[in-house]
């Protein structure tokens, strides 16, 4: 899992981009609303609000959002509605309660409509635009899968990463374009691990947010399955269940096990190598080649060996673990 940078000038960006490129868009759709309430509420300096907001008060600006709009609002029936996932055979509270939340959920839907941000005929600001900006290449919460972004000279948009909406766009549909809520990932974290799980600041690793009291520690780590094959684990503090937690939630240690070769593969460097390894590159086969240490390193194993540059290569921060405890590089102290 791999924070990204608010303060590098792409980003600060790409925030300020998506929010001017989209902020008339949503107003004008929300001054034809059929529902006053709504109407009033969404001005353009709210939008430009919810469009940019820090990822802290995005929860809130959803609760005061619904506080405005349903008349006797009950948080505890909110919190009971998002939590519904099936699509038929409610009971009598179900149907209570999406007699309150549907019709504003559909509304807003329409206002924030992300399959329309989605589209690949869109010739103005869309999806494609955003990832090109934000350049991250590779997944944030996996670091494992290219994420990269093509967009031919032609216009022609080729691939990007998909979007997760850290708070559901299902049951947080005001925050479906929200900057701080769409998270450069693959489709696997995105879909086939995460879905709809609801997170929280306070027990879940955000990209976009370093929780002043909760720090992200997690280390790859391997055992034996037998004398030459090995499989991996992740290691985190007893105690610290924010990182486990967060690495539970993205199933990392069992989506790793599909890469067992890779350790395989560092292990045959440290049988034959030793810790000497990078020495031998250096004072051998790249003697004369003027290259400092991160960039042998690069070209040894394929990856970054900056923590700020793993975002840049698949597997940056697993093979840096794995080497450290093999003893084929040393850890900066």
């Amino acid at each position: 899992m791999q924070y990204i940078d608010t303060d590098l000038p792409n980003i600060i960006e790409a925030r300020d981009i998506h929010t001017e490129k989209l902020k008339s868009l949503i107003f004008s759709r929300a001054t034809i609303s059929t529902y006053p309430l709504i109407k009033n509420f969404l001005t353009e300096s709210r939008i430009e609000q919810i469009l940019n907001t820090s990822p802290k008060k995005l929860y809130q600006l959803q609760l005061a959002f619904l506080r405005n709009i349903i008349p006797y609002f009950v948080y505890k029936d909110w919190l009971k509605f998002i939590v519904i996932v099936k699509t038929r055979d409610f009971n009598a509270e179900e149907r209570r309660l999406k007699g309150i939340f549907d019709a504003i959920y559909k509304e807003v839907n329409r206002i924030f409509d992300y399959d329309n941000f989605c589209e690949k005929k869109v010739k103005k600001y869309c999806a494609y635009n955003l990832a090109e900006k934000l350049d991250i290449p590779t997944c944030v919460y996996c670091n494992r899968i290219y994420t990269k972004t093509v967009v031919k000279k032609d216009k022609k948009k080729v691939i990007r990463p998909t979007f997760d909406h850290w708070y559901p766009k299902s049951k947080f549909p005001l925050l479906a374009l929200s900057f701080y809520n769409l998270i450069p990932s693959c489709s696997v974290c995105n879909s086939g691990v995460k879905g709809s799980t609801p997170f929280s600041l306070s027990t879940h690793f955000h990209p976009y947010f370093k929780n002043p009291h909760k720090e992200l520690k997690y280390t790859f780590s391997y055992d034996h399955k037998d004398y030459s094959k090995f499989t991996f684990k992740i290691i985190t503090d007893d105690k610290d269940d924010f990182s486990k937690d967060s690495v539970d939630a993205f199933e990392l240690e069992a989506i790793f096990k599909a890469h067992e070769d890779e350790i395989e593969d560092l292990r045959s460097i440290k049988d034959a190598y030793s810790e000497d390894y990078i020495e031998m590159l250096e004072k051998n086969i790249l003697k004369g080649v003027k290259l400092d240490r991160d960039e042998v390193y690069r070209l040894a194993f394929g990856v970054h060996f900056q923590e700020a540059k793993f975002d840049r290569r698949p597997m940056s921060k697993m093979k840096k673990d794995i080497l450290i405890e093999l003893g084929i590089i040393k850890p900066i102290r």
